[in-house]
């Protein structure tokens, strides 16, 4: 994961942390399983990011 984005969900509460992070394994499983390519991880805005080059 992104230092930054690693930041960012650090300062998240627990449990707002715990969502995020099944939400950005759902993401990579996704990209994978469509074989989309390497998903990048960044900060928009603030928030965690995540795109494909594809």
């Amino acid at each position: 994961m992104n230092k930054a984005v690693t930041d960012r969900f650090a300062e998240y509460p627990e449990d707002v942390r715990i969502r995020l992070e099944e939400l950005r394994s759902l993401v990579l499983l996704v990209a994978s399983d469509l074989a989309l390519g390497e998903v990048e991880e960044s900060l928009k805005w603030g928030e965690p990011s995540y795109s494909v080059k594809t």
